[in-house]
């Protein structure tokens, strides 16, 4: 079942805990599911989730996608999808990481979350085999127990926890992206995808991001095709078809609202960019 909203808003970890460090650490067992009860509608966020359940089910909707969580599976979602976490009756057990890209901004100088796993759109949950349930039980109680003493260093170890947690996961989901190197082109094409987050809805050529960049337009196309398979001009095109895919499937927004809102006008043979 769908809800829909008015606007899909936006949900930040001041929202959550006010006197959050770019992290938040949730038990679900002990913390009860206040955490997830925030999500009940859809919402984009600006911070990266990841669900890990060790007991019970768990319904979400990420876009026009549903996955069932269930028990000894770990999820994450990155802050563009729009997300819903559906409401159960059911007991559940596990751990909730909420984290800003700005956690790691002291180890990376551009400021990018350095994990491919966390780039991809899909709903893709993964089973933890028992070796890595032990680990990830031992480093989940030891984040949750610096989280809530908020010593001044507690940011640091918290962070250093994580980062084995995300490249566990990148490792998974990802093995044929981990022994890539992450050389100049591929920092060029992540920082031309995250720009292309935040400017989408008003910036549709490849020149205005080559101009970002400080590349040709040509070489961004290239670049894109090269790690990507598809041009600048194709990526820009689909993200703007997802978004007007979210508008029509979580809010009330008529075709013509929509259409507005991001920049088209109707012509009698199609839509077209404003």
């Amino acid at each position: 079942m769908v809800i829909k909203t008015g606007n899909i808003n936006t949900l930040t970890l001041g929202h959550l805990d006010p006197a959050h460090n770019g992290i938040i650490v949730y038990n679900l067992q002990k913390d009860g599911l206040g955490c997830l009860q925030e999500l009940h509608l859809p919402n984009r966020r600006t911070f990266y989730t990841v669900i890990y359940l060790t007991s019970g089910v768990i319904n979400i909707n990420m876009d026009k996608y549903a996955c069932r969580l269930e028990s000894m599976q770990v999820i994450s979602f990155s802050p563009s999808t729009v997300l819903r976490v559906l409401d159960e009756n059911e007991k559940r057990e596990g751990w909730v990481l909420l984290f800003e890209a700005c956690l790691f901004t002291q180890q990376h100088d551009d400021g990018h979350l350095h994990f491919s796993f966390l780039r991809e759109q899909k709903m893709q949950a993964q089973a933890l085999v028992p070796e890595e349930r032990q680990v990830w039980n031992v480093i989940l109680e030891t984040m949750q127990r610096e989280y809530r003493y908020r010593h001044p260093d507690a940011k640091n170890i918290l962070r250093s926890y994580l980062t084995i947690i995300l490249e566990t996961l990148d490792r998974n989901v990802c093995p044929e992206m981990v022994s890539l190197p992450k050389d100049e082109k591929e920092e060029k094409v992540i920082s031309f995808e995250r720009l292309l987050e935040e400017r989408y809805a008003n910036q549709r050529f490849p020149s205005f991001y080559a101009d970002q960049l400080f590349i040709s337009a040509n070489y961004l196309n290239r670049l894109c095709r090269e790690r990507r398979g598809i041009s600048a001009g194709q990526m820009i095109r689909d993200r703007v078809l997802v978004e007007a895919e979210r508008l029509l499937i979580h809010t009330y927004k008529q075709i013509a609202e929509i259409s507005f809102e991001l920049g088209f006008y109707k012509r009698k043979n199609g839509m077209y960019p404003i």
